[in-house]
């Protein structure tokens, strides 16, 4: 075997290696999620409102599942297909002809995978800062730096997203623009998540200290509401800050 055999064999092997964490982490967070999204439209579906904002709330959340299963779902499959095509299936050019091989059978897959999963994150940035602009109404300066945030937010991750299926599409192995904006697009993301959450840990605040001092042992409807918010939005950051490393670990793997 020569150097160059056994050097493509390791670089296989850690392929194999990320692809196989990468479907164990994600079976465990889809998990994870489903009982989320369970409990969370059970509690959601036992009031009767028919307003506009409840019913757009319902099918922002039912978007957001759609496109996280979707993203897990191909996530998965691709680790598999990588694999198969990759190792399996053998052809008389080696492991590099086999790689180039697997990575045009699962292209289309990888570039709606990119799509769903920049989708998710916008979904839940929409559903964060529309939390935070009911509670600020009264403000003109915080809504339109939550409209601006958020709309910077939308053009950088479908920038994101199309650099990514160009990428994908030619089959280049990196690209500036794309490293870019995947440095941006989650940096963008935990952005808005961070000042939508303060805005709303501020208002829960204040309604905590207007509250008379023989209820701060029981927490009233609204408190508790806020504060759920408050901590949804910390674990939601918690997950872009995960996504964030992520990203920086493909990078420098990448570099």
């Amino acid at each position: 075997m020569t150097p160059e055999e056994s050097e493509q064999i390791a670089y296989a092997g850690s392929v194999v290696f990320e692809n196989t964490s990468t479907i164990i982490l994600l079976s465990g967070l889809a998990g994870v999620y489903i009982l989320a999204f369970t409990i969370s439209m059970h509690i959601i579906l036992r009031k009767n409102n028919n307003r506009w904002a409840y019913k757009a709330l319902i099918a922002l959340l039912l978007m957001a599942f759609a496109l996280a299963a979707l993203f897990a779902c191909l996530d998965i499959a691709l680790g598999l297909l990588e694999v198969k095509f990759g190792f399996v299936v053998s052809l008389s050019g080696g492991l590099i002809a086999q790689e180039l091989a697997a990575d045009s059978k699962v292209s289309g897959m990888s570039i709606i995978s990119d799509w769903a999963a920049n989708f998710t994150f916008l979904i839940a940035d929409t559903a964060i800062v529309w939390r935070a602009w009911a509670l600020w109404t009264e403000n003109k300066l915080v809504k339109w730096t939550l409209l601006i945030i958020l709309l910077a937010d939308i053009g950088i991750n479908i920038a994101d997203a199309v650099v990514d299926t160009k990428v994908t599409i030619n089959a280049l192995n990196t690209d500036n623009n794309s490293v870019t904006f995947d440095s941006l697009s989650p940096a963008l993301n935990l952005t808005v998540n961070i000042v939508a959450t303060f805005l709303i840990a501020h208002r829960a605040w204040k309604h905590h200290q207007s509250t008379p001092a023989i209820l701060h042992n029981n927490k009233t409807e609204v408190g508790a509401i806020l504060l759920l918010m408050v901590e949804s939005g910390a674990i939601f950051g918690m997950v872009q800050v995960t996504n964030i490393i992520l990203h920086a670990l493909d990078i420098h793997a990448a570099a």
